[in-house]
Order: C-alpha cells, then sequence, then structure tokens
C-alpha cells in the first residue's frame, strides 16, 4: 500500500522524499555513531580513573613498613580521601574476609569471593543500578589479599542520558532540516523540468517559435535543454522546408496541368474537328505529360535520396572506372558534346561509397552540366586525392550562376534561369538530390560560378580505409 502511495507521488514529491530520507538516514548513522563512540570514550575514562585509583592504593601500602592488617584497617581516612562520590573503595584478605571499608553514595553490598589471579574488571547490575567493579589482587610483605573498586555508572549515565536527548532533539529538527532540504534539493531539480513541460505546451498550442531560457549552469538538465532548443530548430526548419517543397511541388505541377487542362478543352469545344489544332494540342499535351513525367520522377529521386541508409561495411569503389563507364554513357546520349577526362598518372584511392549511388552523383552533375552548355559544348571531368576525400569536379562553359544565389543552388526547385530550365525539362532538384546523397556519405558538394562563364561542382568523397 506504502509503494503504491510512493508511486501516485508527483516527481517532485518522490525527490523530497529520497533526498529528504537520504539527508536523515546519513544525520542517523553519523549520530548513532558518534553517540557510541562517546559512550565509549566515558566508559573508558571511568574504567582509567579506577585504574588510577588502585595504582595509588598500592603505591600507599608499599611504602608503609612492616604493614600489617590493622595497618591497612587504619588506612580508612587515606581511602576516605582518595574515594570519589558514588564510588566503594574495600579491601581484603585472600579469604575475602573485609579489612576495610568506605563508601561514598555507592550503596552496594559485595558478596565474599576469592583472591583473583589477575586484575579484572566486570560490568554488574545491582538493584536495577550500572556498576563497575575491579578487583585487583595486591601482594604487600606477608599480606595477600584484594583491593575492590565499585563504582556506580551514575554521572556516565547523567552525561549519556543528556548526550541522547540532545541528539534526540537535533535528530527531530535535522529530519524537519532535511524535509526543507529535500524539498529545495527536489524544487531546484524539477524546475527545469517544469520549464521544459511548459514549453512543450506553448510549442503545442502556439506553434513552433517558443524556446527554452538556457540557465547559465552548465549541467545535465541545462545540456537536455540546449539539445531540445537544437532539435526544435532543426524541427522548425523541416516544417519549413516540407511547407516550401509542398509549395514548390504544387506551383511545378499546376502549369504543366493548367497547360493540359486548356488543351483538352480547346480540344473538346473544337479542336477534335480541325487537324491543325489536335496536331498542335496533341503536341503540346504530349510534353507536358513528359514534363510531369520527369518531375515526378525527380521527387520520387529526391525521396529515395532522403531515406538513404549508409550500410555499416561499404564496399571500396573505383571512382575513375565509373567516371569512365557513365563518361561513356553521356557520349552516346550527347554525341554533339566533347567529354574531358583528367586524372593522375598514378592510381586514384578507391573511395567510401555505393557505386550506384556515385553514378547517380555524376549522372547529375553531368546532366546539369548539359542543360546548361548549350553555348560552348564542352565539360571537363577531373579526378584527384586530397587529404582524406577522392575528388570529382564536373566543369562546364554554361550560363553560370550569380554569386550572390551561390547560397541557394541546393534548394529543392532553385533554378538560375526558369524559363530556360522548363524549356529543358530541369525541375531543380538534382542538386537537392546530390547533396541528400553525398551528406549521408560525410562527404562534401562545392559549387564555384561566373556569370556566362561556367561552372564547376565539385564532390568530396571520403577514401576507403
Amino acid at each position: 500500500m506504502k509503494r503504491e502511495a510512493i508511486r501516485r507521488l508527483s516527481l517532485k514529491g518522490k525527490l523530497t522524499v529520497l533526498s529528504a530520507g537520504a539527508i536523515f538516514i546519513t544525520y542517523f548513522v553519523f549520530t548513532f555513531l558518534q553517540y557510541h563512540m562517546v559512550k565509549q570514550w566515558l566508559l573508558k575514562e571511568e574504567e582509567k580513573t579506577m585504574e588510577q585509583t588502585v595504582a595509588e592504593i598500592e603505591t600507599y601500602y608499599e611504602e608503609k613498613r612492616n604493614l600489617s592488617w590493622e595497618g591497612i584497617r587504619r588506612s580508612r581516612a587515606f581511602l576516605e580521601r582518595l574515594n570519589e562520590r558514588y564510588q566503594l573503595i574495600r579491601v581484603t584478605d585472600e579469604k575475602g574476609n573485609v579489612i576495610v571499608s568506605v563508601s561514598n553514595g555507592a550503596a552496594v553490598s559485595l558478596s565474599p569471593s576469592e583472591m583473583p589471579d589477575k586484575r579484572k574488571m566486570d560490568e554488574h547490575f545491582i538493584n536495577n543500578e550500572r556498576f563497575l567493579l575491579l578487583r585487583q589482587p595486591i601482594h604487600i610483605s606477608n599480606l595477600h589479599g584484594t583491593i575492590e573498586i565499585a563504582r556506580r555508572l551514575a554521572r556516565f549515565q547523567q552525561v549519556t542520558n543528556t548526550l541522547f536527548l540532545i541528539m534526540t532533539a537535533i535528530g527531530f529538527l535535522a529530519m524537519a532540516a532535511s524535509a526543507v532540504a529535500g524539498r529545495f534539493v527536489a524544487q531546484s531539480f524539477v524546475r527545469p523540468l517544469q520549464t521544459l513541460a511548459k514549453t512543450m505546451a506553448d510549442i503545442k498550442n502556439n506553434g513552433l517559435k517558443r524556446r527554452i531560457d538556457v540557465p547559465p549552469a552548465r549541467d545535465e538538465i541545462a545540456e537536455l535543454m540546449v539539445m531540445f532548443n537544437g532539435m526544435m530548430d532543426e524541427i522548425e526548419r523541416s516544417f519549413a522546408m516540407q511547407r516550401q517543397f509542398v509549395e514548390d511541388a504544387s506551383h511545378e505541377l499546376r502549369t504543366p496541368l493548367a497547360i493540359l487542362q486548356g488543351h483538352l478543352s480547346l480540344l473538346q469545344r473544337w479542336g477534335k474537328h480541325n487537324p491543325e489544332i489536335l496536331e498542335e494540342s496533341l503536341e503540346a499535351a504530349m510534353k507536358e505529360a513528359e514534363r510531369l513525367k520527369r518531375l515526378v520522377l525527380e521527387l520520387l529521386d529526391l525521396s529515395r535520396a532522403e531515406a538513404i541508409t549508409v550500410p555499416d561495411e561499404v564496399a571500396p569503389m573505383d571512382a575513375a572506372a565509373a567516371v569512365g563507364q557513365v563518361v561513356k554513357n553521356f557520349r552516346v546520349l550527347h554525341p554533339d558534346f566533347q567529354f574531358l577526362i583528367d586524372q593522375p598518372d598514378k592510381p586514384i584511392a578507391r573511395a567510401a561509397m555505393a557505386k550506384h549511388h556515385f553514378e547517380q552523383l555524376l549522372f547529375i552533375l553531368l546532366d546539369n552540366a548539359v542543360k546548361y552548355s548549350q553555348r560552348v559544348k564542352q565539360i571537363a571531368i577531373s579526378l584527384r586525392e586530397e587529404g582524406p576525400f577522392v575528388t570529382v569536379a564536373v566543369r562546364d562553359h554554361g550560363i553560370g550562376i550569380p554569386k550572390d544565389e551561390l547560397k541557394n543552388v541546393f534548394l529543392r526547385f532553385y533554378r538560375v534561369d526558369k524559363a530556360r530550365s522548363r524549356e529543358q525539362g530541369g525541375a531543380g532538384l538534382g542538386l537537392s538530390i546530390a547533396k541528400e546523397i553525398i551528406d549521408k556519405y560525410g562527404g562534401q558538394i562545392t559549387v564555384e560560378s561566373e556569370i556566362d562563364q561556367g561552372t564547376t561542382v565539385e564532390l568530396a568523397i571520403p577514401k576507403a580505409e
């Protein structure tokens, strides 16, 4: 039942109970050990006092010459001066007969006992009172007997009882203080989590703009807040890109669909009986259908690129051989273009990328180069090793890209010359797809360009180990 009640507590309540319990248990263990250590120390001091008293009595008797039992009997005055409160001192002969006995507030009756072989210290409860009994054998001249000291532990008990009461009172204060401290600890721990929860609720109700104010302390919770803010930045960017993507895709699809609808309406009204209009409309419809097909295929390629997962082990790929094969295919597709391959005489290291992904990247770059190089039909491909990368650069002599627009070339549906790109069938997704692929492999893609001079796109692919 208690466990069920604890489970139902809030995190703040659980932390308060746990931290307060931990503080109190630590204090209790420390106080318990301290109490028993002090108690043992006091008991040892009582024993030392009794042993010192015995030693003084022995010294006193040893200084007497021709000591007799009568002389020991006459030492009562000395024993009374030496005796302390709550203590009894007596001397017995070897048969246990009492020779002299003095008491100072220690009403105790000791039964006769034989002389011990050596010093003995015992603890007894007599009449519900605690006593220490020390028995020390003495051998002086021809006398053999025992010195006995019985000490009532009244002061010891008073001190330990007072100490127990003080520690108990402090214990209750410590319990209250530990509860307050536990609540403070729980509050300081839970407050950032409450802020995090409140921010999440605000984001749910008011959008993705809200962020957490990270405290200056750089603890684990602060790191969690920083990670949360970073995650929300990424989510917001993703939503913005998704929204932009939908808007751009809708815009790109709307144009060919509108053209198709216009020509079909024209045919429906009167074009089916006019061979010239019929031929023109069918040709336009086929062209727009082809554009739609290419656009849909590029969208599918982009979706596949986003879903790429790089395996833990990628088979090393011969970049030079792959470049040669792709360029060979492009020479067949575009016989009017000149494709130049520049690579070092020595073999180039293998690249850590799946061959079909590398070929897809190269196809995108060469296809773009062909589209935008209708004036000077020459494309150069170079391969190099640069540090930990194998680099492949594709340079064309096309229309180029303005400097202020280079930062946009990897955005979806971005095109430098939208009218010319639409005529050539480009949807502005090629470089977006290329960046998605290269990023998955830990590589880099860079673009350099000058207006009317051409563009160079460079891929940096990690070398295979």
